[in-house]
């Protein structure tokens, strides 16, 4: 299918003349008027109405890829995002993916119609220069910031251990995404700090199989008396297998999450949560949105890592 550049390069104008052409504004010369309606017609080029606004930088959307299992995450951040992308006079284009294959081709397809992307978890695209990774950004150059799921790892574990528990469960996305690989840092460290042993079998993966997970660390008969949960949705299947176990929550397992999105008060007995710093990633999301609408690279705010802040509700008990 021919592209804007195609008509640019055969009429021998810049992207700029050919938009200025296919959307009637004056000023373009008569015989680059006619070299951009002589390309059209060759090419049978058939322009939409993102790709015009794109080339005359003028795109009024902003997209956002988001992992289909994002589910609790999703219903917090996007209302927040829409009115933050409506005081920008943007409108938000959304798609949702499964895997990062899907997320690559949902990102090279929003960027042509965007003037920024926005993804929510591990960006496929690093070098694309209007993408923004929502939770994970560089400060100054350096290694990758965001929200700090080692820190929020550990104040999970203080917590617990606080409450006398010393077998806890990890239950994390996977061993090779980024987030994940933060919250086993943070998980050993603390077993470090405690002098605890760190027992493999209590490092639960869902791998997008989070009830065959959870089956796997109930049938090990691996002593735990706490999970910790990356997400929300991790913690409600966790309450429904145990109970089908007759465990019960939380005098025989506690569980305690690293989201608290809407579904966490919601649960039975409600989930205690670090909270996900939605507010804060928000704020320097959008100036980096921003820095992108008045043509500028993207500007990474000065800060730190987020940390979130415990919200304690009724699925951790003392040790008895």
């Amino acid at each position: 299918m021919p592209t804007i550049d195609d008509v640019s390069k055969l009429a021998n104008v810049s992207r700029a003349t050919v938009s200025r052409v296919l959307t009637g504004t004056r000023g373009v010369r008569e015989e680059s008027r006619e070299a951009v309606l002589r390309a059209v017609e060759e090419l049978n080029y058939h322009p939409s109405f993102a790709a015009q606004s794109l080339a005359s930088n003028t795109s009024n959307y902003i997209g956002m890829v988001l992992p289909a299992n994002e589910i609790g995450l999703s219903a917090t951040l996007l209302p927040q995002l829409s009115l933050a992308v409506k005081s920008l006079n943007k409108s938000l284009m959304i798609q949702y993916v499964n895997d990062p294959v899907e997320q690559k081709t949902a990102v090279e397809s929003l960027r042509r119609q965007c003037i920024a992307v926005v993804v929510l978890g591990k960006n496929s695209a690093n070098d694309a220069s209007n993408v923004i990774a929502f939770d994970e950004f560089s400060i100054n150059g350096s290694a990758s910031q965001g929200y700090n799921y080692a820190f929020a790892t550990e104040s999970a574990c203080r917590y617990v251990l606080g409450k006398g528990h010393r077998n806890i469960a990890l239950l994390i996305d996977s061993e090779d995404d980024i987030g994940s690989k933060q919250m086993l840092e943070g998980y050993r460290n603390v077993l470090q700090n405690y002098s605890l042993p760190f027992n493999r079998q209590l490092m639960v993966t869902a791998n997008n199989n989070i009830e065959q997970a959870l089956l796997t660390l109930i049938n090990s008969f691996t002593k735990y008396t706490v999970i910790i949960a990356k997400r929300d949705h991790y913690a409600a299947e966790a309450m429904r297998l145990l109970r089908e176990f007759n465990i019960a929550i939380p005098q025989e397992v506690s569980l305690i999450s690293l989201e608290d999105s809407p579904l966490a008060p919601l649960l039975y007995p409600p989930l205690t949560c670090i909270s996900y710093p939605v507010e804060q990633l928000l704020d320097h999301c959008v100036q980096r949105i921003r820095a992108l609408i008045d043509g500028h690279s993207i500007f990474v705010p000065e800060g730190r890592a987020f940390t979130g802040r415990l919200v304690a509700r009724g699925s951790v008990s003392d040790i008895s």
